[in-house]
């Protein structure tokens, strides 16, 4: 079955299918990123049409360099893969990481944040037991956690109504805006969509969602505005009325939009791009639903060359990807309490607003789960935590990037391959480092 065809059987996706849809989805997201940079803030008609990756923008980005979506979206996956498990205060503390020490960042900083993150990381620092901290207020409904989401519902797509809710629970640490929480639940059940993979007129049909007739039976409604937007207002409309806002709403009906008219990763990403303002955002999400629809292969080849940290969100991809039978089986319960850590006693209820609540008592707790603990093996060096690699990685990539041959470039490979040795061929640099580079 061909990526992005109109098979609508349930959960058909070969294996090697629905690997590659996980990795479109976190590599549109990045691709979707690092295009919309250039023009991010720019109103729109106050640029010239970007018609490629080519970086710059207010953040003076290489061409490849992603901005906040694409970290916090990674450290989603990293969570998810170094806990086996949906664990929000894991988020949050990476998240955390990345906001201070620039943890998976493009340039080793964080140089770009929105305001609602930024409370929520603050109000998460003062209580690191209670990982609800988004902001529920409707005038906070921003972006910010759309535009991450894709690792959470795809490590669960064969179980849609799971996959659904840890959507909407991953907006809730940062964003508990019922529209923000809305759109992430029903945006998830389009990711589940394409990994079961359903035509794209299925996926865009009226109030789709894998579990037919959910939205219309379920307690927990969609935001009136988010309905909307899952009704089909975004074939009906164009620009102006069609905007690369960073309100989500508006940010989901702008990708849906780009991707219902066209028919290509390209072409779409480079549509929702051009809308300008919120661009790298609306890029994002839009590369999230593309990349799992068209699959990697879908997504330009020079694009993903020139993305940054490829290998390593590849990995990250497979490894998403392998973990989908666990998650299969995976009851949202099993990580709760919000620590993660197992409990003798507990009783887990999820509301309208995705709330949980008879949290566990603090007896009978086992400690929790050392947070960064995998390791990762490059060629015969093991080293635990992905930290001890990262600035390693990134002198590497960078190499690869601006074809840096000098003796401080090797150096960074000898400290960890153990020996002296030339780097290849950047044709064949990344399937090296692809190759050699593995999540254990």
């Amino acid at each position: 079955m061909a990526e992005g065809s109109s098979s609508s059987e349930t959960g058909a996706a070969s294996a090697g299918v629905a690997a590659s849809r996980v990795r479109g989805s976190l590599l549109g997201m990045a691709c979707g990123d690092a295009v919309g940079t250039t023009v991010e803030f720019s109103p729109p008609r106050t640029f010239n049409p970007v018609k490629d990756m080519t970086g710059g923008g207010p953040f003076g980005l290489r061409a490849g360099q992603w901005t906040d979506d694409t970290s916090l979206g990674l450290c989603l996956a990293e969570s998810l893969i170094e806990t086996g498990k949906f664990e929000m205060v894991d988020q949050l503390e990476r998240y955390c990481r990345w906001f201070h020490d620039g943890h998976l960042s493009s340039n080793g900083r964080c140089f770009d944040i929105g305001n609602t993150t930024r409370g929520a990381l603050g109000k998460f620092t003062r209580n690191r037991r209670n990982p609800f901290a988004g902001p529920i207020g409707e005038n906070t409904a921003g972006n910010g956690s759309l535009m991450r989401l894709c690792a959470a519902p795809l490590a669960f797509w064969k179980t849609p109504h799971t996959a659904m809710d840890v959507a909407g629970l991953s907006s809730s640490t940062t964003h508990g805006a019922p529209q923000a929480v809305s759109a992430c639940r029903y945006f998830g059940g389009l990711l589940v969509g394409c990994m079961q993979g359903v035509s794209k007129d299925q996926l865009l049909s009226k109030l789709y969602c894998p579990v037919p007739g959910y939205w219309e039976k379920t307690d927990r409604p969609l935001h009136h505005e988010v309905l909307a937007v899952a009704s089909g207002s975004f074939k009906e409309l164009n620009p102006p009325a069609i905007k690369g806002s960073g309100y989500v709403v508006k940010t989901l009906e702008a990708a849906l939009w780009a991707f219902y008219h066209t028919d290509d990763f390209k072409s779409g990403c480079l549509k929702v791009v051009n809308l300008g303002d919120d661009a790298d955002t609306t890029a994002a999400v839009y590369g999230q639903l593309a990349g799992a629809f068209y699959g990697e292969d879908g997504i330009p080849e020079k694009w993903r060359t020139k993305c940054f940290l490829t290998p390593l969100i590849r990995l990250m991809g497979n490894e998403l990807a392998s973990m989908a039978d666990y998650y299969g089986t995976y009851k949202l319960a099993d990580s709760f309490p919000v620590d993660g850590a197992p409990v003798k006693k507990k009783k887990v209820a999820v509301d309208s607003d995705d709330v949980i609540e008879g949290l566990a008592e603090e007896e009978g707790r086992d400690p929790a789960p050392e947070p960064y603990a995998a390791s990762v093996e490059y060629g015969n060096v093991k080293v635990k935590g992905y930290d001890a690699l990262e600035k390693e990685l990134h002198a590497i990539i960078d190499g690869m990037r601006i074809g840096q041959r000098d003796e401080q470039h090797a150096e960074h490979v000898a400290r960890l391959t153990g020996k002296h040795s030339e780097l290849p061929d950047d044709a064949k640099s990344e399937e090296l480092l692809g190759s050699m580079l593995r999540i254990v």
